[in-house]
Order: C-alpha cells, then structure tokens, then sequence
C-alpha cells in the first residue's frame, strides 16, 4: 500500500484556525506515522516543510519501509534549494519536472492520500484529482482530517472528488480506513 501524505506547510496555521493545540498536533504526526508503519506502508511526500516532512520523519524513526519524495529537479522559477535540506531522509525520487508537476501528482500518487491541515497549496493538489479521477482512471481514496481544518471542503470541491472523500476526527478513524 502506498499513502500520500499531505499536510499544512505552516504548522500554526492548525492552531489558528482550530481547537488543535501543539500538542495535539505532535500528537496526530506520531499516531499517523505509526499507522503508516504498522501498515507496512510506503509513503510520499513533497519534501518541503510543515506536516508531510514532521510524519516522514517520525515514520522513519519508527522503521517506516520507505520514503519516497516528489521533486521537481528542473523547476526554473522557484528551484529547490529550499528542499534540498530534506532530500536526504528519502529513500527515492519521483522527479517531476517543476512544481505544477509537483503539486499535480502528490495527491494521486498514492492508493490513499492523508491530509492534515490545510491551505492553499493543499487546495491545488487535492483539486487536480479531479483529472486524475477524470482521465487517468485514478482510485486514490482521499482521507482528510476534520479537526485540522478550520471548515470542510467547498461542497463544489467535493463534488469533483467523485466519492472519494472521507473525512476523519481520529488516529483510529483513519486507521479503520486503511484496509
């Protein structure tokens, strides 16, 4: 099984704009990761900042199978001098070629996608499974978690989603969903 993980780049966005504390949230990454692992899971991530990188790392440390990260290596206007930090805890590389090709991807590279948190980067990966679902003949089953979000996704957005939504308040909920 592999599992998309997504999540807010800017942790305080969480306890901003939810009832979430830190704790809560440092929390929800340990519980998340060591479902990830107990699953015997792969995982992908962008391996930028904020939650994806905070679950990659405890779920290496917790002897998670393997880390793959979607980098795109050739983008020209924004690079990936910032991610290069990160690059070392993968296991593998999904070199796309910029960062749409990125952000297009993510969420449909795995059976299942985990979102904790949200904003608008979150918005433009999970809107795009829209095409993956159209096209592609995607499957990713999105998994998001409510208590992270300040509201629930537009209804507009989650009909283009196609049934493929559930939202999640728990660690057990998510794991009940990953069969």
């Amino acid at each position: 099984m592999r599992v998309s993980v997504l999540g807010s780049g800017d942790i305080s966005k969480i306890t901003r704009y939810t009832s979430l504390k830190e704790k809560d949230i440092r929390q929800a990454i340990n519980d998340i990761a060591k479902i990830l692992v107990e699953k015997d899971a792969e995982i992908v991530i962008i391996p930028d900042r904020g939650i994806p990188v905070e679950i990659a790392k405890r779920y290496k440390e917790l002897g998670g199978k393997k880390l793959l990260g979607i980098v795109p290596v050739n983008d020209k206007r924004y690079g990936i001098r910032h991610i290069e930090p990160n690059l070392g805890m993968l296991d593998e590389q999904i070199k796309v070629n910029d960062w749409y090709n990125a952000d297009g991807e993510i969420a449909a590279a795995g059976d299942y996608a985990v979102c904790f948190g949200l904003s608008g980067g979150i918005l433009r990966e999970i809107s795009v499974l829209k095409y993956h679902y159209k096209y592609l003949n995607c499957k990713t089953k999105l998994i998001m978690f409510r208590n992270a979000m300040s509201e629930k996704l537009p209804a507009e957005l989650e009909e283009d989603l196609k049934g493929n939504l559930t939202y999640v308040n728990s660690a057990e909920e998510f794991k009940e969903l990953l069969k």
